[in-house]
């Protein structure tokens, strides 16, 4: 906690939360521009942070195919989110705790991935709503933007959309698409955090 790496994501964290004056921060979309950046690492440190801080947390890991967060925090779960917006199960029951702080995790399950657009859907909108009345931070761990057409859809139910780089890795171009396509897509772009820096 006391470490130079915990206070770059309490600046990170502090930034974020005033990013915007008009505008209170509740939900943060973590995405980048291709795989490997770092934004699950990102996602999970930021709500452990906030956690720390005393807020309220919960992850959803919006990543239908990779499962990352899921994956990183070891969660076995019988229930995630597309149980959750197909009406199978509410999302209290699908919810886990993360082990090393006092947030939450809505995990994507291994098999549960579906052609279908299911973030820009009616359940998706009551779900946001629900965990806005419950939680203080809504993380939505989502896929890499240029890979994954739904993440537009998943940054646009945020208040904010951040963009997580890769020192000495991801092109320029590709960092100016993502925030490009971001932006088309109505998302509001707090900014971009770099990560792996020396």
């Amino acid at each position: 906690p006391a470490s130079a790496f915990a206070e770059a994501l309490r600046v990170l964290r502090t930034s974020l939360m005033h990013a915007r004056v008009d505008k209170r921060l509740q939900v943060l979309a973590i995405t980048s521009a291709i795989p490997d950046e770092g934004k699950t690492t990102m996602s999970l440190c930021l709500a452990r942070i906030s956690a720390m801080s005393g807020q309220r947390v919960i992850m959803v890991d919006c990543d239908l195919r990779r499962h990352s967060l899921s994956e990183t925090v070891a969660v076995s779960a019988r229930t995630g989110l597309l149980d959750v917006l197909s009406g199978q199960s509410d999302w209290r029951g699908a919810v886990a705790q993360d082990p090393e702080s006092t947030a939450h995790i809505l995990p994507a399950l291994r098999s549960s991935f579906t052609p279908q657009d299911v973030f820009d859907s009616d359940a998706m909108t009551r779900l946001i709503a629900d965990l806005r009345a419950n939680y203080d931070l809504v993380i939505l761990d989502s896929a890499p933007v240029l890979a994954i057409a739904e993440t537009r859809t998943v940054a646009c139910h945020a208040d904010l959309a951040l963009v997580v780089l890769r020192t000495n890795k991801t092109p320029t171009g590709a960092t100016r698409a993502a925030l490009r396509e971001l932006q088309h897509a109505g998302a509001d772009v707090a900014g971009v955090a770099l990560n792996r820096v020396d």
